[in-house]
């Protein structure tokens, strides 16, 4: 871990210019051979920081309001989604998330209903939910996960700690349409084999995160 600087708040030409990073990035992924992109509005990052009133301080028409809170991740989606398609363009969202100083917040429920509403409205590709209690965060309420499945008329994919009979569980009772495997993927490269056949799942060692080698996990 290395040490950082204290955190300045972003003027309007920052706010615009971060906006135009997004889209050049989204461009680049296209042209290098992705078949999309998922912007991470999860996990503390950027768009996260925005969302939430706990890292939100903000008092101009990106801060205070839910609406003004939306504003930046909306237009950075709406963005992309005109620069390489909306077909192409998803986002990740954790709504009871606790990375890097967020937390749940009063109304977080009905907050994340709206937002799924507002992208819906954009034509995304998905909408890509974290549940983050596998490690320590409250677990995503069944209740914000019903209003985001009714909200967003796109695909809806669950992740986060979750294993066979919970990702079944969970689909057949209609909270998703997807289930995302991460770490399980990780340590377990036959993982769609082993989900078919019952087969037990090796634990991932996460001693090796972020090592090199040909042991190490570079991604997790």
């Amino acid at each position: 871990m290395q040490d950082y600087g204290t955190p300045q708040e972003m003027s309007l030409a920052d706010i615009e210019a971060a906006r135009e990073e997004f889209v050049t990035a989204a461009k680049n992924a296209i042209r290098a051979g992705f078949d999309g992109v998922e912007l991470h509005g999860a996990n503390g990052y950027l768009l996260e920081q925005f969302l939430s009133p706990v890292t939100n301080e903000r008092t101009d028409d990106y801060g205070g309001t839910p609406e003004k809170r939306m504003r930046f991740v909306l237009e950075v989606a709406a963005d992309v989604a005109r620069a390489i398609g909306a077909n192409k363009t998803a986002i990740r969202l954790s709504p009871y998330g606790t990375n890097a100083g967020t937390s749940a917040f009063e109304g977080v429920d009905a907050f994340f209903g709206e937002l799924a509403k507002r992208l819906s409205e954009l034509k995304l590709a998905y909408v890509h939910v974290v549940d983050h209690s596998a490690m320590g965060a409250p677990a995503v309420s069944p209740e914000v996960k019903k209003l985001i499945r009714d909200n967003f008329q796109g695909t809806y994919i669950l992740s986060g700690g979750y294993d066979r009979e919970r990702a079944e569980k969970e689909l057949n009772e209609g909270f998703g349409d997807l289930v995302a495997f991460g770490r399980p993927l990780i340590s377990n490269p036959d993982l769609v084999a082993k989900l078919k056949s019952g087969a037990a799942l090796k634990a991932p060692d996460m001693t090796k995160a972020y090592t090199p080698g040909p042991e190490g996990y570079l991604n997790v």
